[in-house]
């Protein structure tokens, strides 16, 4: 075997060993750490007891392994008197504990009013995401005993909307009658609201529909 054969051997190896060494440390980054996952239990615990009356459950943890979130571990949560599942953490940019119960509770008041009327407007629907910042408690200084609706605060949801099919003629219509119909029937005094054309995650087309008000 010549010298030219053994080195090229020896720099495939070497390159194998690498790309094993760095799938396996890619491995590990993504698993949770058990000691960390306890510590925010803890901590989820200690915050609920001081800023919840209802009684509450930690019945699962979240591990943001890729920076999605202002937090590394969560604490998931649920209301056991409304059962709407929230997250507890410790937020790195404040370094303050804090909980999403509040955007969940108008999320979920939100989406009930308006998903019956979309799935009626728009077929066949794909998704439908209504989203609230998860500090909008904090923002608007809401109680977490006393939430309230959304209807009582300029706070500015996402409505995003993914028919699974090309778009039609009269879709800019039906996107004008959903706005109207938010901002009269379900009292929303802001909102981001978008339509794509999505099938189960493959794009149908590239228009996009996008109102803010």
């Amino acid at each position: 075997m010549n010298k030219l054969v053994k080195r090229l051997i020896l720099t495939a190896s070497i390159l194998i060993i690498v790309i094993i060494g760095a799938v396996f440390i890619f491995n590990q980054s993504l698993k949770p750490d058990e000691d960390k996952e306890e510590k925010v239990k803890i901590e989820a615990r200690k915050y609920l007891k001081t800023n919840f009356t209802d009684p509450t459950v930690i019945y699962d943890t979240l591990y943001d392994n890729m920076g999605n979130f202002p937090f590394e571990y969560a604490a998931k949560v649920t209301n056991k008197k409304d059962h709407i599942n929230f997250l507890v953490y410790y937020n790195d940019e404040i370094n303050e504990m804090e909980d999403s119960y509040v955007s969940a509770k108008w999320e979920n008041e939100l989406d009930k009013k308006v998903r019956p009327y979309i799935k009626q407007k728009l077929q066949p629907l794909d998704d439908l995401i209504v989203f609230y910042d998860e500090q909008v408690g904090k923002t608007y200084n809401v109680d977490p005993n006393h939430p309230n609706s959304y209807k009582d605060y300029d706070a500015n949801p996402s409505i995003n909307i993914s028919v699974a099919r090309k778009p039609k003629k009269e879709d800019d219509k039906t996107f004008n009658e959903i706005i109207s119909f938010l901002k009269k029937d379900t009292e929303l005094k802001h909102g981001t609201v978008t339509l794509n054309y999505v099938k189960k995650g493959v794009p149908q087309s590239d228009k996009e529909l996008r109102k803010e008000f």
